[in-house]
This record gives C-alpha cells, sequence and structure tokens, in this order.
C-alpha cells in the first residue's frame, strides 16, 4: 500500500495471496547478495506457516518477491522469485551482510542467495523455543525467543559459524526486540508480556558477566503497553552537538516503538551529564507535579514482574512525560528547582528542547 499523494488516502497497489490455511507471519524487505550477477538485490521476504491444529506438524513457507514500477510509474508490479517449504513455521527472516538468516521453528538458519536458490551455509540451533524477532548490526544477531527471552550472536563469515556471545539467563515473554546505537556504544533493548522494556549490554571482561555469558542490565522501565514492534531512528542534530565530538553525534539512534493500545513513543539515548541533570529534575518533580489520579509516577514506572523474583536493574532511565510538566510549572518553582539541583532554569529547557528537537522524526 502505499498513499496517493502527501496526506493522502492508501491505495492497494498489489495484493499476494496465500495457500489454505497458510498465514503470513513476517514481512520483511532484505538485501542479498547475488552470488551468480555479483550485484545485490532488494527482495520483499515473507515467512508464512500452515496453521492446521496441534495434531498437524508445523511447516511454513519462505517467500522472494521482487517489487518494481511501470514505465508509468503507476502500476507496481510483484513477480514471486523464489518459494520453499521448511519444516516448522518461518516467524521472523532478516538480511545479514547480504544472506537471509530465517527462523524457522526453533532454530535459525543462514542462507545465501543464488538469484534461483537459497543455500543454507550455517545455523544455530537448541535452546530458543520460538523465535519471534531478529535484529542485525554489523556482523551482530539480536534474537528474541517467546519464552526465553534474548540471544546475542555474532555471524563469522571465515569458517561460516554463527555462534553465541551472550544470553539473559532470566524468563522473559519477548514481543519484540532492536539494538540501541549511542555513540561506539551498543545496547540490546526488549519489551515484554508484562509491559515492560528492558535495556542489556555484553560486557565480557566483567565478572558479574560470568565470563561473557550472561548479558548485563542496563536499564529497565515500565510503560504500559504491550510494544510490538522497534523502530531504529537516527537522531536528528541539536544545538548541543556542536560539543559532542563527530563519530558520537552522527552515530546515536533512538528507538520509534508502537503498541498494541494504539499508541506510539520513543526511547532516546542521552549523554551523561545531561541524564544526571534530568534524573534530579525527575526527583524534584514527584514532589512538585500534582499526580494523575494520586498515582505516583516514579512507582507506576518500575519493572512489573508479575510476582515473579527479579533483581532491580539500574535507575538509567528518566521519562519525559513527567520532564514535560516542568515548562508548564510558574516560573517562580521553576527557578527554584533549577537552583536546588544546582543548574539553571535556562540550562534545563535548552535540555529538553534539544531532546524534543533530536526526536522531532515523530
Amino acid at each position: 500500500m502505499e498513499p496517493e499523494k502527501s496526506s493522502g488516502t492508501w491505495q492497494i497497489r498489489a495484493t499476494i495471496p496465500m495457500q489454505s490455511s497458510e498465514n503470513a507471519l513476517t514481512v520483511r524487505v532484505v538485501t542479498l547478495f547475488n552470488t551468480t550477477t555479483q550485484q545485490n538485490e532488494t527482495l520483499l521476504a515473507i515467512g508464512t506457516a500452515y496453521v492446521q491444529g496441534e495434531d498437524v506438524a508445523a511447516r511454513g513457507r519462505v517467500l522472494l518477491y521482487s517489487v518494481e514500477r511501470n514505465s508509468d510509474n503507476v502500476q507496481v508490479k510483484v513477480v514471486e522469485v523464489y518459494s520453499k517449504e521448511l519444516k516448522g513455521a518461518i516467524s521472523a527472516v532478516a538480511s545479514l551482510q547480504g544472506h537471509l538468516l530465517i527462523a524457522s521453528g526453533p532454530k535459525i538458519i543462514l542462507h545465501k542467495w543464488t538469484g534461483s536458490e537459497l543455500n543454507g551455509v550455517a545455523f544455530y540451533d537448541v535452546p530458543p523455543l520460538y523465535v519471534v524477532s531478529l535484529n542485525i548490526v554489523k556482523n551482530f544477531i539480536l534474537l528474541g525467543d517467546i519464552h526465553k527471552s534474548i540471544y546475542f550472536l555474532s555471524w563469522k563469515e571465515q569458517g561460516s559459524q554463527l555462534s553465541l556471545l551472550a544470553k539473559d539467563f532470566g524468563s522473559l515473554d519477548c514481543l519484540a526486540t532492536e539494538f540501541l546505537i549511542d555513540g561506539s556504544t551498543l545496547s540490546l533493548t526488549v519489551s515484554d508480556e508484562q509491559k515492560n522494556i528492558q535495556i542489556f549490554y555484553y560486557a565480557p571482561k566483567m565478572s558479574e558477566s560470568w565470563k561473557g555469558q550472561k548479558l548485563l542490565s542496563r536499564a529497565e522501565f515500565h510503560v504500559g503497553s504491550h510494544i510490538t514492534k522497534f523502530l531504529r531512528l537516527q537522531l536528528l542534530p541539536t544545538s548541543a552537538d556542536r560539543t559532542t565530538p563527530v563519530s558520537d553525534k552522527t552515530n546515536r539512534f533512538g528507538l520509534l516503538f508502537g503498541t498494541l493500545e494504539g499508541s506510539i513513543g520513543c526511547i532516546a539515548p542521552l549523554d551523561e551529564l545531561t541524564f544526571r541533570r534530568l534524573q534530579s529534575l525527575q526527583k524534584k518533580l514527584v514532589d512538585a507535579v500534582a499526580h494523575v489520579a494520586g498515582l505516583n509516577p516514579r512507582s507506576f514506572r518500575h519493572f512489573y514482574s508479575n510476582g515473579k523474583a527479579h533483581r532491580p536493574g539500574p535507575d538509567s532511565v528518566v521519562d519525559c512525560e513527567l520532564l514535560s510538566h516542568y515548562e508548564m510549572l510558574p516560573l517562580e518553582d521553576q527557578l527554584d528547582i533549577a537552583h536546588q539541583i544546582g543548574t539553571t532554569r535556562t540550562q534545563i529547557i535548552s535540555n529538553l528542547n534539544d531532546l524534543i528537537l533530536s526526536t522531532s522524526f515523530l
């Protein structure tokens, strides 16, 4: 589908029919390297599953389509270039350095594309039960499982090997995953069934990571909605970027997310100084701002575990919904709060404006 014009209605340009009892589970645009022509091809990849009850073994298909426009630039031509049935449902697909990564049942398989065939070159097996999400950054893979949280893997071209770097040892019903990039810092973000977001990082040299086998918690936050999709977008430049090294300024991304309730939101990285300042402001606003229905905003954002044992993670997230109330306070209160946390009203307003500007893709 696409809009007829800016802010116009959406029109159906092409329809791809499925077979009887077949359901599409994942749809993604992928870039594959054609080993025959030695060129990259952009294709539409679809993973499906046949739902025929618990007495029938699961199976699914992986479909590849080329999408082209006719000469009139109006009609869209969709051509099936490949189709193959596999054991297990095809629950997620992604492109990895010109290869196609497919989650088929409890394992993931990496394929190379010849232009007419997909040939397996590597696989990762066993721990996952059902993969719901695959994300790629360079040669790193983030895998989200329906009940067993997340896995962090790497792909080595030499030796054609998919290897596990680390995983979350906790039990988590994963809904969506994505990489969060802040300069040279890579974090792994996951949303769960209890309406939380958790952010992990890989630190093999730290003793609590069990020699690198365990992913460590960087932050956790209760959203209050089921997040089913993250979209990684580059943050827009702000006035504060003039004092930031070029590499950090250009390689900073936020995560736009959508929820089952129909809302959208964003997670964005902050530099250490700005975070400490806004965190201090947040603590003051908890007492300075009237609570909606008498509900404490900090208590609401605590990780919700639904009675399961959970070790609290770092307090490393500020709630912009609460921070936005600062500008609505009387001027005297704004000046007083800024003085209490050792900064100025101008500095706080500047930080909030930069945050809004950097995420203005919303």
